[in-house]
């Protein structure tokens, strides 16, 4: 009984609840469906969303880039109902351009050249013809209007020029051959023709300003306005001239001083040893004042010098002096031979040094090789040394003289060493020294001596050297 009542109540309350629950249930919400085909995406995804649609989208590829990104077709029909929240399938199209291909230069090519050329880079040539005054243009593209490397789409047109020429009317050649020169230009400007004067000398006077020949043949075509060559003689009264005197003068001046007596200059050259007689007339073979003829030769004999060529100092370290000064002055070197005095017997009359050294370059006829040889006198009783008459391979060859090295310029430590190499002691170097409070001069430089470099003084008696030398220091 209890049970009974207890399902009584359930049934009860199943009967409270359910309609009530069934109340709340509401069948879903449609909406139409928006046109969006012609749209373009992002357009066309607005319209679906506002009227609570989502656009599922295909892409199809397009040729015309005006439909890229576009719907091009919406698979549910505008108008038609559907739930809210459903998926509208559309489809929308999809642009790629096409590679682009760069305009080749193609003016001053045959215009079956220039369209080949387009052709093979797939593009079409849009001719255009205009009229040239040059028949070597005719056929050829004088100007395009896009200009080489220009990028344009595979197909594009590419306007060319072409020339086209067309020949003027022909007028025969008349014959003026005999003609006085006036008659011959009246004739040939008559038939629309220009004379081209050439004129020649002739040695008859009856034939001075008569055309003598024409090149272009009588009969020739030939366009109006055209030159024809015509060759007109010149009779000139023969004159005599004196020659002018221009031996001494330089050849440019020679020349000029005979063509303003109406000579010609015939030239010879002379090979000379003295550079300042290069290009200098040494003679002329028409004695001055001769009378010659307007245009005749005058040979003339005009030096031409060749500086000697440098060439490498010979090696003679070692060599005794006779054996070194035969070798340097076979080949044209100068020799100047120094003292220095040695204690090894076997160093008498040996090249100890040499200046400038062996294997530099240098021209024979205009280089001094300084030669330092050894001198050896034996010593005598005492520690002395002394000559022996006996001895004449350690006799030594008395020099002439000295020859004062150059030290203006160099360090002072350099300057002595130069003077000691040449055989001066140490005691008789003597340095007076200047004080100097500019300190941009360079300090301790020789910058004058006594005697001059290059000097010659005794070799048994030479004087000291004297330097003066600039030394900065700074002022209290």
């Amino acid at each position: 009984m209890r049970n009974a009542r207890i399902l009584i109540a359930v049934i009860a309350v199943i009967l409270l609840v359910v309609p009530a629950a069934l109340a709340q249930v509401k069948p879903p919400q449609t909406a139409p469906v928006p046109k969006v085909e012609g749209m373009s995406l992002s357009d066309a995804q607005k319209a679906l969303v506002s009227a609570g649609f989502n656009a599922v989208v295909t892409h199809e590829n397009v040729t015309d880039p005006a439909k890229n990104n576009v719907v091009l077709k919406q698979q549910a029909p505008a108008g038609a109902t559907l739930a809210k929240g459903s998926r509208v399938p559309v489809v929308v199209g999809r642009y790629t351009a096409p590679a682009r291909v760069k305009v080749p230069y193609v003016t001053g090519k045959p215009v079956a050249e220039a369209q080949k050329i387009l052709v093979e880079n797939k593009l079409n040539a849009q001719v255009t013809m205009q009229p040239v005054a040059e028949p070597q243009r005719n056929g050829v593209v004088i100007g395009q209007k896009v200009a080489a490397g220009t990028p344009v789409e595979p197909g594009s047109m590419v306007p060319v020029i072409v020339g086209k020429y067309t020949p003027p009317a022909r007028v025969n050649v008349p014959n003026v051959t005999g003609k006085p020169l006036v008659e011959a230009q009246k004739i040939l400007a008559e038939s629309k023709l220009n004379a081209q004067v050439t004129m020649q000398p002739v040695a008859d006077p009856q034939r001075n300003g008569v055309v003598i020949a024409q090149k272009a043949i009588v009969g020739t075509p030939l366009a109006p306005g055209s030159p024809v060559p015509v060759v007109v003689g010149q009779y000139t009264p023969p004159a005599t001239l004196p020659v002018p005197s221009v031996t001494g003068k330089p050849l440019a001046e020679a020349q000029k001083a005979l063509a303003a007596a109406k000579l010609n200059a015939v030239v010879s050259l002379e090979m000379v040893t003295d550079k300042s007689k290069d290009s200098i007339v040494l003679k002329q073979q028409v004695a001055p004042g001769t009378a010659l003829a307007p245009g005749s030769q005058v040979p003339l004999v005009v030096g031409k010098y060749t500086p000697p060529a440098a060439m490498p100092v010979p090696s003679v370290m070692g060599m005794n002096i006779d054996q070194a000064r035969q070798a340097l002055e076979k080949q044209g070197w100068k020799v100047e031979v120094m003292r220095m005095s040695q204690k090894d017997p076997r160093q008498n009359n040996v090249v100890l040094q040499q200046v400038p050294a062996a294997g530099a370059r240098a021209v024979p006829q205009q280089t001094t090789v300084r030669l330092t040889i050894g001198y050896y006198a034996q010593p005598a009783t005492g520690g002395q040394y002394r000559d022996n008459p006996q001895n004449t391979l350690n006799r030594p060859i008395e020099p002439d003289g000295i020859i004062v090295p150059d030290t203006v310029g160099k360090s002072l430590a350099d300057a002595r060493n130069t003077a000691q190499s040449r055989g001066w002691s140490p005691e008789r170097i003597i340095v007076h020294e200047r004080v100097v409070s500019d300190p941009k001069l360079a300090a301790g430089v020789v910058r004058s001596q006594k005697p001059g470099g290059g000097s010659s003084v005794p070799y048994k008696s030479p004087p000291p050297i004297e330097l003066w030398v600039d030394v900065y220091k700074k002022q209290p």
